[in-house]
């Protein structure tokens, strides 16, 4: 699904009668943006730059105070087509923390509770949203969701929102208080529903490296408005663009550089320290220091 904002500000004013953009507080300031279907698209910002704003502007939790929200060219609010938004899926922080019914099953299949599908059409589709975000169904429909692990119960959770089969999936910093292998086997999961579905993914991260590792694009959003967008690699090594933002370049992305400058090395996921440091340890192990104490890959 072809997702655009035109022009849209938000203000939690009330808007006056023939009042301004400027002549309110906008925390989201007249956002001109296309998301094409199939993106896998990160959005970063500090707390308070307007992205909770523009997320829930793009699921319809709140309503433009100027400007269009356009969801396949189409606005929801001026065709009166509010069912639109349905095929946006939004997953809140700590989802897992929704959890509420006696077995997974029922919790995923709880969004079809007023769906005209039979019995065993529910199943069907709870069976597979499960299996797309990679829980079995024999082993765990019966279980417990608060038996679970972290990981497992955040696959429950996001389960309950695939299983409406949304076009556009939205989440609010989806890794957070998860380890490394639940946050891997998380983003194995969103790209599985992104390449196999063509699932749009959508997600709010404050983790730059994280960010390089699997977005397709990245915008930057400060005091509501887009400072940047474009590949992560590319935006994420502008100085000018950390600085403003009082971010650091990666470590993963800074050795890189280094290695490319000084060597000539060229690796195919700069971002990713595993594939960065045993190229360190290889040329420290191929040039001895000198006798001022210099880094060997230096010389």
């Amino acid at each position: 699904m072809n997702t655009s904002l035109n022009e849209v500000a938000f203000s939690y004013e009330r808007r006056r009668r023939k009042s301004r953009p400027a002549d309110l507080t906008l925390i989201l300031k007249q956002v001109k943006l296309d998301i094409p279907s199939g993106e896998m698209l990160a959005v970063a910002g500090k707390s308070g730059s307007g992205k909770s704003t523009f997320m829930q502007l793009i699921k319809g939790f709140l309503k433009p105070t100027f400007g269009q929200i356009l969801l396949e060219n189409t606005d929801p609010y001026g065709a009166k087509r509010p069912e639109l938004f349905d095929r946006v899926g939004f997953i809140f922080q700590y989802p897992e923390h929704q959890l509420f019914s006696s077995t997974v099953e029922e919790d995923i299949a709880f969004g079809l509770r007023q769906s005209p599908y039979t019995p065993e059409e529910k199943q069907a589709k709870v069976k597979r949203a499960m299996e797309s975000v990679g829980l079995d169904y024999e082993t765990f429909a019966s279980r417990s969701p608060f038996e679970l692990s972290g990981g497992e119960k955040r696959r429950v959770a996001i389960a309950g929102v695939v299983v409406l089969e949304p076009e556009l999936i939205i989440l609010d910093e989806p890794t957070a208080g998860l380890d490394y292998p639940s946050r891997t086997a998380l983003f194995e999961m969103l790209h599985g529903l992104n390449a196999e579905q063509g699932t749009t993914i959508l997600w709010v991260s404050h983790q730059l490296e994280e960010i390089l590792e699997h977005a397709s694009r990245v915008l930057v959003l400060k005091e509501g408005d887009f400072i940047a967008d474009g590949p992560p690699r590319q935006v994420l090594s502008d100085r000018s663009l950390l600085g403003a933002m009082g971010w650091e370049l990666p470590a993963a992305l800074a050795l890189a550089e280094l290695l490319a400058e000084t060597h000539g090395v060229s690796l195919d996921r700069p971002w990713d320290l595993r594939e960065v440091v045993p190229e360190l340890i290889r040329l420290c192990g191929r040039k001895q220091p000198s006798a001022k104490g210099e880094s060997p890959w230096l010389q």
